[in-house]
């Protein structure tokens, strides 16, 4: 991994931080303030749902595949998701080929935990056959190019993934598993839509979507996932804490921000119509 501090200069981090003491940003915004997010869905005609999603100019290309398998023992009745995330050395001089690192894990992780705890996709409608068969589905994120906030980048492409899903509708026949025709879609699967929202901070400033600059010179992140009334997980990051008080703070403006932000966005619209 390339030496951070070689990248920002203490001059940089003092103008970043002036700026941001004054409700300034280096590229223009407001300290609660997302940069633009561009939104493509269903652009890989392999896969059974995808997503091309920009936030500034972190962009990540998220695809959807599924296998079909044995249930767990304790939930024989539900289909799993899981969620992959993986840096590409193009995406930035930062990322180096090899094993997941621990910027990887915790993108696919944090993602996956808002998902997940949110009810977000409705496991018992990817069940086949109880105890018998389910769908698994992968839903694999691939950063393209990195410019601070990967989380929240890759939260709304993970859900647009998820929405644009159309998957074979299969079934257990005399002769074992069956194709019907028809299609599982987003519509079917998808019941909530969690927004993750991350915030940065230095000293004692708090601020939404850190850019790359802001990123390399923050003491610390905090995610917070959050549907349309409840936070469904928080991930810290880094060295700075965050009280008590500062928690509730941001927990309230992640539910407000995701509402409109929800609206802005309108991701059912990304829904495949498939029969």
């Amino acid at each position: 991994m390339m030496d951070v501090k070689r990248i920002i200069s203490k001059i940089e981090k003092s103008y970043i931080t002036s700026n941001l003491k004054k409700g300034e940003r280096i590229d223009g915004r407001d300290i609660w303030e997302y940069r633009e997010f561009n939104i493509k869905s269903d652009i890989i005609s392999s896969a059974e749902g995808s997503a091309d999603v920009s936030l500034g100019d972190t962009r990540i290309i998220t695809g959807l595949k599924y296998d079909v398998g044995e249930p767990f023992p304790d939930l024989p009745n539900e289909g799993v998701c899981t969620i992959m995330a993986e840096l590409l050395p193009i995406a930035s001089p930062l990322f180096e080929r090899g094993p997941p690192d621990e910027q990887s894990i915790e993108l696919a992780r944090v993602v996956d935990r808002g998902i997940r705890h949110a009810d977000c996709v409705q496991t018992k409608k990817l069940c086949i056959k109880e105890n018998k068969a389910v769908y698994i589905l992968f839903v694999d994120m691939y950063v393209i190019n990195y410019d601070g906030n990967l989380i929240d980048a890759g939260g709304v492409s993970a859900l647009t993934t998820l929405i644009s899903a159309h998957i074979p509708e299969g079934k257990i026949g005399e002769d074992g598993l069956e194709w019907t025709g028809n299609y599982f879609t987003g519509e079917t699967i998808v019941n909530e839509l969690p927004l993750v929202l991350t915030y940065g901070k230095i000293g004692d400033i708090i601020f939404l979507d850190p850019n790359l600059a802001e990123e390399l010179v923050c003491d610390g992140k905090i995610s917070i996932s959050a549907t349309e009334n409840k936070i469904t997980s928080i991930q810290k990051s880094g060295a700075a804490t965050f009280s008590i008080e500062e928690i509730k703070i941001l927990g309230k403006k992640s539910i407000d921000i995701g509402k409109k932000l929800r609206k802005e966005l309108n991701l059912l619209q990304y829904k495949t119509e498939y029969k």
